[in-house]
């Protein structure tokens, strides 16, 4: 019976003790994670490879491809349009009708 009532207040006082110092360990390392987070993230928005392009783009000598879709009058050539859907009007639109009774 005395191991029991042990047990009881080892596992009572270990919860207390651990939420104790949850609160004031769990904070300090939350910060300390963020601020990790954003010195990774700003050394790396300004990390560039060799050619100056940011975030390792690859670096390409010709531009062929960008300039064959400019045609030299300076207008834009759009290579595929989407279809459009067909405007529906009316009760088409309204929804879905359920027939019913009325009961008294």
């Amino acid at each position: 019976m005395s191991t029991l009532i042990y047990f009881i207040l080892f596992t009572v006082a270990f919860y207390y003790l651990f939420k104790f110092t949850m609160r004031l360990v769990l904070p300090f390392a939350l910060r300390k994670l963020t601020e990790r987070m954003m010195k990774k993230a700003q050394h790396t928005q300004y990390t560039y490879d060799g050619y100056g392009q940011p975030f390792g783009q690859s670096h390409t000598g010709n531009n062929t491809q960008q300039n064959s879709t400019r045609s030299k009058d300076g207008k834009v050539r759009v290579d595929y349009v989407p279809p459009q859907e067909e405007k529906r009007k009316g009760t088409a639109t309204a929804g879905e009708f359920v027939d019913f009774e009325e009961v008294k």
